[in-house]
């Protein structure tokens, strides 16, 4: 009975150690079927190459809509300067508000449209649902003109938004202060996505 104890026990520790610190990933909307993912900051550099274009992208979600989480706002890196909007109003996907969603790594489909095109289709989806410009607000970002993001001294690819260890050298990451992102003349209407742990 004591072995039976002590080998129950064993293979509980093993499972724990195994399943520790695993996550799922979180799926939104339709599948992601297209394998190739576009880096965001290619599409940025060449709009006239992409309008019009269903894509797979990714990026960190900077802040989103606090009202029905019926879009985002994605960086292509962490201290990029430029955002890109990402729409979900023509499907069902409402994502999580809050802290569940953004500084989170995102990959999603979806067709690039103009910025112009997006802000007539979330006009229309506004009046749609009853809402007045004032009942909608942006997560909120950082007061002033700049923001702070973290780096590593000897591996500047790696970033954080918060103060964490390098995860090659293990050194501190250092803040260095960025400005603050402005939106893109780009566009996505999104399909699905893909909502990965904070990297």
């Amino acid at each position: 009975m004591k072995k039976f104890a002590i080998s129950t026990l064993v293979i509980l520790l093993m499972v724990t150690v195994a399943t520790a610190g695993t996550t799922e990933d979180k799926h939104f909307g339709q599948p992601l079927t297209i394998e190739k993912v576009t880096p965001l900051k290619d599409i940025i550099a060449s709009p006239a190459d992409y309008v019009g274009k269903e894509v797979r992208t990714a990026g960190y979600i900077f802040e989103m809509c606090t009202s029905s989480g019926c879009w985002i706002g994605i960086l292509p890196s962490i201290d990029s300067e430029e955002i890109v909007k990402i729409s979900w109003m023509e499907t069902d996907v409402r994502f999580p508000i809050g802290e569940e969603t953004t500084g989170h790594y995102i990959e999603i489909q979806g067709e690039i449209i103009t910025a112009e095109q997006e802000e007539a289709d979330h006009e229309a989806h506004m009046e749609e649902e009853g809402m007045d410009a004032d009942h909608e607000h942006a997560e909120a970002a950082p007061e002033g003109t700049t923001r702070t993001v973290y780096t590593c001294p000897m591996h500047p690819d790696v970033q954080s938004e918060t103060r964490d260890r390098c995860s090659i050298c293990n050194m501190y990451l250092t803040p260095h202060e960025i400005a603050l992102p402005t939106y893109s003349a780009l566009a996505i209407t999104g399909i699905g996505a893909i909502v990965k742990e904070k990297k």
